[in-house]
């Protein structure tokens, strides 16, 4: 038997109904340089269109940017650091991959993303292994029909919810995931 695989979220009063569990919505949000960050973006690409015959490039995410993208998510990070891995979970209790990647771009970025990994595949714009930077998600083939998804935080590392230790920072070079890499997308 085939099984169904949807994700309901109700807003009520400022609680989230995410699958079978009720969790309350954080009112965190990241300090306000960090919160510019997502307008700087919005801002540069907006920019990032030029008259044609133009030979200026487009300009790329300066890098005061991308040093607040990276203190935000380190501090993601140290305020979900060992959080346990639990499939559908959406709470410091047990949390997955992509839930985790959804709470971290609503309350550190002010973005909404799709709760599920297969969405989240759809977000942003296709980028290369070579160009991933900080703030990109990443995503991995893990079995013939599963994915894994994770933020690129540092060079070379994601951050991210394991099955096997739960939230963590791990090397996009290490053997595993290097063998496993699937894409990366980039919505910041």
């Amino acid at each position: 038997m085939a099984r169904l695989q949807t994700a309901i979220i109700i807003f009520v009063s400022g609680w989230i109904a995410v699958g079978c569990g009720v969790v309350p919505r954080s009112t965190h949000r990241p300090p306000q340089a960090t919160a510019t960050t997502a307008n700087d973006t919005a801002a540069s690409d907006e920019q990032e269109t030029t008259e044609p015959g133009s030979s200026t490039p487009p300009p790329a995410m300066a890098v005061s940017s991308l040093n607040e993208v990276r203190a935000s998510l380190m501090q993601a990070y140290r305020d979900w650091k060992g959080t346990p891995y639990q499939l559908g979970g959406a709470s410091q209790e047990g949390v997955d991959c992509s839930m985790l990647v959804n709470i971290i771009f609503d309350q550190y970025f002010d973005i909404d993303l799709p709760t599920n990994t297969r969405a989240q595949l759809n977000v942003g714009n296709s980028i290369r292994r070579a160009g991933v930077r900080t703030g990109d998600l990443v995503f991995f083939r893990t079995g013939r029909k599963s994915l894994h998804v994770g933020i690129a935080v540092n060079q070379g590392e994601f951050l991210h919810a394991s099955t096997s230790n739960g939230v963590m920072i791990s090397k996009l070079g290490n053997s595993y995931w290097r063998n496993r890499f699937f894409e990366a997308r980039r919505v910041l």
